[in-house]
């Protein structure tokens, strides 16, 4: 048996949920199956891919891109040369030299030779590109949010139905391993029995400072070319997430992520939300560190949930998003009356508890059990049981090859496996709506201060 120290138990439980979502995709509860697509051996029909918005969030895709066989990174484009430079850096040193642009336009115009292209941009310029791409005739990998606004949102779904051209969001967590294992547990397994409470939280101190003076000095972007592509100053551009004519905060940018796992996890969206939500210490951290900005987006969010099966079972829950501490970090938890499993995106968080009155779970004398805070837990390992069984076949071989790759990298390889016609994609346009609208009406009811009810047609773009 192993011990948690008191700093891993207090990551492992220190907020209030877990949530994994079962949603359409029940059919993964039946399979342990990894979710990306069969990687392609050296001999693999080539993919011309272009990585459009090669800043933070770019710069994490591109490193799983070229990581993936058969991936050629012909085409970037950002406006920034700081972001250019060091992406066009990244790409040389795995053996790749795609053509930079400013205008996502010229690419497209361009580079006739695409098969997909990757949007990593602000969210209020994702509509405009993943459009523009789609009516290329292109598929289109666009990271969450899917887009600033719902009608936005929408207009992605459409055309991406009226193009007949592939659109998958990034909500990574449902090509990971993890996740899909858990799936299996929750609604397969039956782990935790009926379920009824399914919460998350994500905590992750943000402080607001200035723009470092070696990016202005050498690198700031000319008024002219900011005012065209939506900014007023360098630091509206460098710190969009924080201005709601750009981005939509922390619930956006982090709850996201996890909304989208509560809902695929129960296996419907929310019918009702209420939340809260402020921004004063963002606000004081602005004037006191001289950023030159004012906050505009929330610096937390809290909210209550509440789910309604079709067949009238009821699930509750809560989540948190919040900018100014980091304590009890990210995960999710989802109990019922047989047991309780609380996963994360980093695995030496996440751990399983059985009820004392439950029947014992067929896997149970296999798996490896861990001591948190006096109680018997079970560790979260999707292979425990087939390795244990020396039932390492190539399935299991695969999860075991997916589970070290970089977070984003199974999605990127699902979204792939789809161009090629391997695979489904995990994460389609109309998921990505369902998360879209359980996002912003959260936003909402913490504007307006009132619960929010919601129907199952709210969520059909």
């Amino acid at each position: 048996m192993t011990t948690l120290s008191r700093r891993q138990l207090l990551k492992a439980l220190g907020g209030s949920a877990l949530l994994f979502s079962a949603a359409r995709l029940v059919a993964a509860a039946g399979s342990s199956a990894s979710a990306s697509a069969p990687p392609p051996g050296p001999a693999a029909p080539r993919l011309n891919v272009a990585l459009i918005g090669a800043g933070r969030q770019g710069l994490i895709l591109l490193e799983s891109l070229l990581k993936i066989p058969g991936i050629h990174v012909v085409a970037l484009c950002d406006i920034w040369e700081y972001s250019s430079r060091t992406a066009l850096g990244r790409c040389r040193a795995a053996d790749q030299e795609p053509t930079a642009y400013t205008d996502y336009r010229e690419l497209l115009d361009k580079e006739k030779s695409l098969h997909a292209v990757i949007i990593a941009t602000p969210d209020f310029w994702h509509e405009r590109m993943t459009v523009a791409a789609l009516q290329s005739g292109l598929a289109v990998y666009c990271e969450k949010e899917m887009a600033h606004t719902l009608e936005s949102a929408r207009r992605m779904v459409l055309s991406a139905r009226e193009t007949g051209k592939l659109l998958q969001i990034g909500h990574q967590r449902r090509s990971n391993p993890y996740y899909t294992h858990g799936l299996h547990l929750l609604h397969g397994d039956r782990f935790c029995g009926n379920l009824t409470l399914a919460s998350g939280q994500w905590n992750q101190l943000k402080p607001l400072r200035p723009l470092p003076k070696r990016l202005l000095e050498r690198y700031t972007i000319a008024p002219e070319v900011l005012a065209a592509h939506g900014y007023d100053s360098m630091a509206h551009f460098y710190e969009w997430r924080w201005f709601s004519a750009l981005g939509g905060g922390p619930a956006c940018d982090l709850g996201s992520h996890q909304l989208d796992v509560l809902n695929w996890y129960v296996g419907a969206p929310p019918s009702r939300i209420f939340a809260t939500a402020g921004n004063t210490w963002a606000r004081a951290q602005a004037l006191a560190n001289e950023v030159g900005f004012v906050p505009e987006c929330d610096d937390h969010v809290h909210m209550l949930l509440g789910w309604t099966l079709p067949d009238g079972t009821e699930v509750s829950g809560n989540y948190q998003v919040n900018l100014s501490t980091s304590h009890g970090g990210f995960y999710e938890t989802f109990s019922g009356d047989a047991g309780t499993m609380v996963t994360a995106e980093i695995a030496e968080q996440a751990a399983m508890f059985r009820e004392n009155t439950a029947a014992a779970i067929e896997w149970n004398d296999l798996a490896q059990k861990v001591d948190i805070g006096g109680k018997t837990g079970i560790a979260y390992d999707p292979l425990a049981s087939r390795r244990a069984k020396g039932q390492m076949d190539a399935v299991a071989n695969q999860i075991a090859l997916d589970l070290k790759k970089p977070p984003h990298q199974p999605h990127l390889e699902n979204f792939f496996g789809a161009v090629r016609g391997e695979a489904r994609l995990n994460c389609s346009a109309e998921i990505g709506y369902e998360t879209a609208v359980t996002v912003f009406k959260a936003i909402e009811s913490a504007r307006l201060g009132r619960p929010i009810e919601l129907k199952p047609a709210d969520f059909i773009a």
